[in-house]
């Protein structure tokens, strides 16, 4: 992994990556694609402003770059539906085709435990074979479905190339305050009568660090990402010290689901109250048994790593999206 791009290198986990990679002696160059500028500086990294839904196999070619990391995508609720599939989507496509026209040996995609879909019947937990079944009526959820398909047809299609895809759950740490994954975390905790789903987090270094481990070793397959245990939600709300109001879903439900189409807010359509209802725990015995990786923290370990900094912070949002 001489020369590596990173797509998305200016948000939350590209910072981060960008951050881990500076510091391996073999990475000789960070090629940044991004349409915000980095937050951090490298004298590894060369930067290029560049829109996912653009034509990029050039800034491949010229670096020639022999490993890439795919993090850009619409992470925040948007009531612009057709403009985050052109970023999730077409964004997925272009870096897979600028990838193998520059002829990039390992690729990375970093998927997500929404995937699977928060559904009554999920099994504790999923593994890496387990069905997707991702939701429409929560975009990220969906879209990152189709896009992890589409990685999973270009490893079966180039068997020679080293393809692999995280399917991560939410992560935590201390540079995450702010960023859209922490978004359950309001001044005023809501939870919904009748439910109280087993929740799974990951400390934003075991991320950093089993990606660098899966493309230093041109790891091929679908990997599960997560800390060891998983919470109930009513165990994460009593750690946050805040207030809770308990709501039945139904009558909340219906109030996204109207100030959702009158764009009255924008923090989520009624599709994400199904993640504080269902559990989507994952087994990660495949990346410790063939990767040889072991999480340094465990989910209770990542959140007490997020809450120290958050409850810290004065004037914490109550959507930190």
């Amino acid at each position: 992994m001489r020369s590596i791009a990173i797509t998305g290198v200016s948000g939350y986990l590209g910072n981060r990556l960008l951050q881990r990679l500076s510091r391996e002696e073999e990475v000789e160059s960070i090629i940044g694609i991004d349409l915000n500028p980095p937050r951090s500086e490298s004298t590894k990294l060369r930067f290029y402003r560049r829109d996912i839904r653009e034509v990029f196999t050039d800034v491949l070619k010229e670096n020639e770059v022999d490993t890439a990391v795919h993090l850009a995508f619409a992470v925040r609720p948007t009531h612009d539906r057709e403009g985050a599939r052109r970023i999730d989507i077409d964004g997925a496509r272009n870096f897979i085709d600028a990838c193998e026209k520059a002829a990039v040996g390992t690729l990375l995609y970093l998927s997500s435990h929404t995937s699977y879909g928060p559904h009554p019947d999920n099994p504790v937990p999923l593994t890496e074979d387990s069905p997707l079944r991702p939701i429409r009526s929560f975009q990220y959820s969906w879209d990152k479905g189709e896009a992890d398909r589409m990685f999973q047809d270009l490893m079966e299609r180039r068997p020679e190339l080293g393809v692999s895809i995280v399917r991560a759950c939410s992560i935590l740490g201390p540079e995450g305050v702010g960023s859209v994954s922490t978004g359950i975390f309001r001044s005023v905790m809501i939870r919904l009568i009748g439910y109280d789903p087993l929740v799974q987090f990951l400390h934003e270094e075991d991320l950093a660090e089993l990606i660098v481990a899966l493309i230093r070793g041109k790891k091929r397959g679908v990997f599960n990402a997560g800390g060891e245990g998983a919470l109930r939600y009513k165990e994460i709300i009593a750690a946050t010290g805040r207030p809770c109001v308990a709501v039945p879903a139904g009558m909340l439900s219906s109030l996204l689901t109207l100030s959702w189409r009158l764009r009255l807010q924008s923090e989520s359509p009624p599709g994400g109250l199904e993640f504080i209802k269902y559990p989507i725990v994952m087994s990660t015995e495949k990346v410790r048994t063939e990767v040889g990786f072991e999480f340094l923290y465990t989910t209770r370990d990542a959140l007490e790593s997020y809450l120290g900094v958050l409850l810290k912070t004065p004037g914490s949002p109550p959507f930190l999206g």
